[in-house]
């Protein structure tokens, strides 16, 4: 539903992911997945994270479920 899908936008600019993916040769990728009811503050919780993570001079990024279902997946719906 149209409704329940909102769009978020990550605090790490282009510039600043692009300078923290400069600064490493080479590292080693990893996937944490946040689970849990809607509106629980799992996408908060999660670009915090990326935000943490880019401080440190780590790339990272976030795919929020709500900015896939605007996008690639625009025409699902939450049912089967």
């Amino acid at each position: 539903n149209e409704n329940n899908v909102f769009s978020c936008i990550s605090k790490i600019t282009r510039e600043r992911r692009a300078l923290a993916l400069g600064q490493r040769g080479a590292y080693r990728g990893s996937t944490v997945w946040l689970t849990g009811l809607s509106g629980a503050g799992k996408s908060t919780i999660a670009f915090a994270l990326e935000e943490y993570i880019v401080s440190k001079g780590l790339p990272a990024y976030c795919l929020d479920g709500d900015n896939i279902r605007c996008g690639l997946n625009k025409n699902l719906g939450f049912s089967d």
